[in-house]
């Protein structure tokens, strides 16, 4: 009994610790843990907030975006520009009709005309055979409606004694600056010959588009002026520079042995403020009914 009690002794001596070390530990192992959770809580926190954040982000990015639309429909010059395209794509469409029911009305074979964006474009291989310069036969025929054509279109977007802006039919006063007649050759030959080739071909379809002599049916062509009193048609000629494919078949070369009619709206000048912008298109109110227009 006694080397038994001897053994329990020693047992309780190595074994167990004091009731306030215990409670210390518990105590420090408690707030360890209170701890953990109020730290995961705060991330918790953080993390919606930042959900939340992002959410309002995109919300005032969708509205600012939203603003900065209306603002663009509301910007006179922006109208000015949109309503200048809109035009010059509702002109170019309408000669490209008006030439395809001539072609078809004419029964004319390889030749043919498209609306390009800002360009009405003749091409194929019934337009200029290859080191030709002058039009002939019925793409002459086709050129000298096309003038007839584009008679009816520039009046109501051009100054000058031809010229007569209307608001009846162009309500946003866009005007054309320069329709420019440009003639194209293919790959064949120097360089320097097609573009002296490019240029016979389009004074070719330039001198059919506006005669020296105006015919009975419409004015004349070089009465129709922008803004800087220079009669909007102009001539160019790109030799074989600007291919629209390539020179590798016959059919190509016949593509790119074309003319193009090329529209080119006038923009109000101005680099930096959009007020100076804005006022010149109030000039050009001003300006045409001076010049004796009906804005």
């Amino acid at each position: 009994m006694i080397l038994l009690a001897f053994f329990a002794s020693r047992y309780n001596d190595t074994d167990t610790v004091s009731r306030p070390v215990y409670d210390t530990v518990v105590q420090e192992r408690d707030n360890a843990r209170a701890e953990i959770a109020r730290l995961e809580a705060e991330v918790t926190r953080l993390q919606q907030e930042n959900r939340d954040q992002a959410t309002r982000i995109a919300e005032l990015e969708k509205e600012i975006a939203e603003l900065r639309r209306q603002l663009a429909k509301k910007d006179p010059l922006e109208v000015y520009n949109a309503e200048a395209v809109r035009s010059r794509t509702a002109i170019v469409d309408a000669l490209a009709k008006a030439v395809k029911a001539d072609i078809l009305r004419e029964k004319i074979e390889g030749l043919d005309v498209s609306a390009q964006g800002d360009a009405l474009r003749f091409q194929g291989a019934g337009l200029f055979a290859s080191g030709q310069g002058g039009l002939s036969g019925q793409s002459l025929r086709i050129i000298r409606l096309l003038g007839d054509h584009l008679a009816r279109q520039l009046p109501c977007f051009s100054t000058g004694p031809s010229g007569k802006v209307d608001l009846s039919c162009n309500p946003d006063l866009v005007l054309i600056e320069t329709v420019q007649v440009e003639g194209h050759t293919d790959a064949d030959a120097s360089q320097a010959y097609n573009l002296q080739l490019s240029m016979t071909r389009a004074l070719s379809a330039f001198n059919e588009i506006a005669p020296d002599s105006a015919r009975d049916d419409h004015p004349p062509m070089l009465g129709f002026e922008n803004l800087l009193d220079q009669p909007v048609l102009a001539l160019a000629g790109y030799g074989e520079m600007r291919p629209i494919t390539d020179n590798d078949t016959l059919q190509g070369k016949a593509a790119n042995r074309r003319i193009d009619l090329r529209f080119i709206m006038y923009v109000p000048p101005g680099k930096d403020l959009i007020p100076h912008r804005v006022e010149d298109i109030e000039r050009i109110s001003a300006e045409l009914k001076l010049r004796g227009g009906e804005p």
